[in-house]
C-alpha cells in the first residue's frame, strides 16, 4: 500500500488504517519512505461489524405498523373461484 503523508509526520513501524466508508480496517508496517510517499506493507485485513442503528421514539411514533389485513390470502393455481 502507498500514501501520502508530509514528510515531517512520524509514524510508528506497525499500525493500523481504517479505510472509511468501507468498514475494512488493515494492519500495516512501514515498508520504506521517500519524501512524502510511504510504503507499508498489509499484515492482515479485517471487517469491521456493521455499526448498529439507534431507533429513537420518534423514528418510533411515526412508523406505523404494517397492515398485513390488505394484502389477502394466496390463491392455489388449482382454485377456480
Amino acid at each position: 500500500m502507498k500514501v501520502v503523508l508530509p514528510s515531517d509526520v512520524s509514524i510508528p513501524d506497525k499500525f493500523n488504517i481504517r479505510v472509511v466508508g468501507r468498514d475494512l480496517i488493515f494492519n500495516v508496517q512501514q515498508a520504506w519512505r521517500r519524501g512524502h510517499f510511504v510504503g507499508l506493507t498489509i499484515l492482515k485485513i479485517g471487517k469491521l461489524p456493521a455499526p448498529k442503528q439507534a431507533v429513537s421514539k420518534e423514528d418510533e411514533a411515526t412508523t406505523a405498523p404494517a397492515d398485513y389485513h390488505r394484502i389477502g390470502a394466496r390463491r392455489s393455481y388449482r382454485s377456480r373461484d
